[in-house]
């Protein structure tokens, strides 16, 4: 089997059998009811005889037979590549780990996990040793008792609602582990002091609240920095790890990359120091919500823009009485198009891939790169808009400061 296969982020499943005993017919089934509940399948076909795609004396034809590497052709409605080998691990993991997750018809012989048919005796294709036998599915007749001993699922291959179950469990339990991170690596120029070490209530630094805040849903914690900065009392909390930046000058969008390439295998839940109405149901919600086999998952809402009685003002957003000059509502936009919220997201192992293009482009907007991948989005109610709102200026840290202190007397009030 093709080893680029050990380096695929995307879940994949081998259905592996001899010839004639159902496979195509059960992968048709499975591809149907995954795209019924939207997900984006994969299907690849491994051919052991050569396969012929393109008809001799086409335009495609002759150019691959000019020596073209890479054949592409497309209409409106879709399109298809035929390349050499050389151009065979780029070209497919490009394409495959766009999908949701992935359905590989064949690979009998394969260490990979896999679903494997008996032939119509009941016997097995491969030795019951084979690893990555994950289930078997058979005719009505098994051969072998050592298949029943084997602790594993014994599905007849009509069985197909029951086998979708599996299968769907089966890539829903791939999720990598979850870390998290609290970005304070910016230069809070507009702000005059960093912002990490604000506080916004009892004194205790936004970073520090933050990190309490991921704690619960996260194996572990990091703090994603500069090198350069003197993180003070917070430099010695317990249980939490700080990573510099390997990437200088690419704001979220390095840190992000620094992390994830340190640990390639776990997805991330970030936030950012600046953010001082975020509460844990955010988090919470947001988790409950994660689509392990997308991209990520991030929040989304409307952009509006309130207008101020003041023409010199605007109001911060959600925050009524309290105007605050030169403050927009969301991050830019028009009204009524759709604002992502990068910082207070889930990314999943296979997005370092994008990542990485995005930063050989010097683009830094996560914004962009989310907008452009099958991400999970979730919606932000109307009540909890201004939960998102960042500071960025005194006047913007007083603002909140005032609203988290009305907000804390409240509280008092109803105990």
């Amino acid at each position: 089997m093709d080893v680029y296969w050990e380096q695929f982020k995307t879940p994949f499943l081998c259905v592996a059998g001899y010839s004639g005993v159902g496979k195509t017919t059960l992968l048709e089934d499975l591809i149907k009811r995954f795209s019924a509940e939207n997900f984006s399948v994969g299907y690849y076909k491994h051919d052991a005889h050569r396969f012929v795609i393109d008809k001799e004396g086409k335009d495609t034809h002759r150019a691959r037979s000019a020596g073209a590497g890479i054949i592409a052709v497309n209409d409106p409605n879709h399109f298809a590549m035929v390349g050499d080998n050389n151009f065979k691990k780029w070209t497919i993991t490009h394409a495959l780990e766009q999908c949701d997750c992935i359905l590989i018809e064949g690979y009998k012989q394969s260490p990979f996990n896999k679903i494997v048919f008996l032939d119509a005796k009941g016997d097995m294709p491969i030795p019951l040793e084979t690893p990555g036998i994950k289930a078997v599915v058979h005719q009505g007749v098994v051969n072998d008792s050592r298949i029943q001993e084997m602790m594993i699922p014994l599905f007849h291959r009509n069985d197909r609602g029951k086998i979708y179950e599996f299968v769907r469990t089966h890539f829903i339990s791939c999720a990598s582990p979850l870390y998290g991170a609290v970005f304070v690596g910016g230069q809070s120029k507009r702000m005059g002091k960093p912002k990490f070490s604000l506080s916004y209530n009892n004194g205790v630094p936004e970073t520090e609240r933050m990190i309490k805040l991921l704690n619960p849903f996260c194996e572990k914690i990091f703090i994603s920095s500069r090198s350069d900065q003197d993180m003070g009392t917070l430099a010695n909390l317990p249980d939490v790890e700080r990573i510099n930046d390997d990437h200088i000058g690419l704001g979220p969008v390095g840190g992000l990359a620094t992390l994830m390439s340190r640990h390639p295998d776990k997805a991330w839940m970030i936030t950012a120091c600046d953010m001082p109405f975020l509460r844990e149901k955010d988090f919470e919600h947001i988790l409950k919500e994660r689509d392990p086999l997308r991209y990520g998952t991030c929040y989304i809402q409307e952009k509006v823009r309130r207008k101020s009685t003041d023409p010199n003002q605007k109001t911060l957003y959600g925050v009524s009485n309290l105007p605050l000059a030169g403050a927009s509502v969301l991050r830019g936009g028009a009204s009524g198009t759709l604002g992502f919220e990068p910082m207070c997201a889930i990314y999943e192992p296979k997005f370092i891939l994008p990542l990485y293009e995005t930063m050989s482009r010097q683009e830094l907007s996560l914004t962009r790169t989310i907008r452009d991948l099958p991400f999970k989005l979730v919606k932000i109610p109307e009540k909890d808009r201004t939960n998102f709102m960042n500071t960025n200026t005194p006047e913007e840290y007083e603002t909140a400061r005032l609203k988290r202190e009305q907000e804390r007397k409240q509280e008092n009030k109803a105990l």
